[in-house]
């Protein structure tokens, strides 16, 4: 009884003895962040952003929102003065605010989705030449993406090599 119980305690040393040797040679890597954070994605980005389109676009958005609000509160606070035709009235006009302001926000959800896909489109290579030099020089045999993670130390630079890899991509687009 004795040695099996120092065998089981030996085993499970093995398995469970050392973070250190569960971890080595296992990263994590976010590509969703590698493409929005690189220098580039985020020079076009900012570009979108303060493209007078877009601009009008947002400000339309928050003027529909603003309008909408307003009349929310109206209708809370004189409800009780108004005639049913008058609560239907603005009743409508709510809900006509509210889908103006969801297709506004489809629309610029939708401009920065497509930013992002051509971003990825033109950093793919990069990318991946990048992430390949990286798993030799850190001698990473199992790479997992942030989605196939629960939870994992962000701070701890051998198991999350994202910051690694934008810092890399931007010395590799700067050449």
């Amino acid at each position: 009884m004795k040695n099996i119980k120092k065998i089981l305690f030996f085993i499970s040393l093995s398995f469970f003895g050392s973070k250190v040797f569960l971890l080595e040679g296992i990263a994590v890597i976010d590509y969703n962040a590698i493409f929005t954070n690189t220098d580039l994605a985020l020079e076009r980005f900012d570009e979108l952003a303060s493209s007078p389109d877009f601009k009008e676009l947002q400000d339309e958005g928050v003027a529909k929102q603003n309008e909408r609000i307003k009349l929310v509160e109206k209708f809370q606070k004189d409800e009780s003065t108004l005639s049913e035709d008058e609560k239907q009235d603005i009743t409508k006009k709510i809900q006509n605010l509210t889908q103006s302001v969801q297709l506004i926000s489809q629309q610029i959800q939708s401009q920065n989705q497509q930013l992002l896909q051509e971003i990825e489109s033109e950093q793919r290579e990069i990318v991946q030449k990048v992430v390949e030099e990286l798993i030799k020089a850190k001698k990473i045999r199992l790479l997992l993406t942030r989605q196939a993670v629960l939870s994992f130390d962000t701070n701890d630079k051998n198991l999350h090599i994202t910051p690694d890899v934008i810092e890399a991509v931007n010395k590799e687009q700067k050449k």
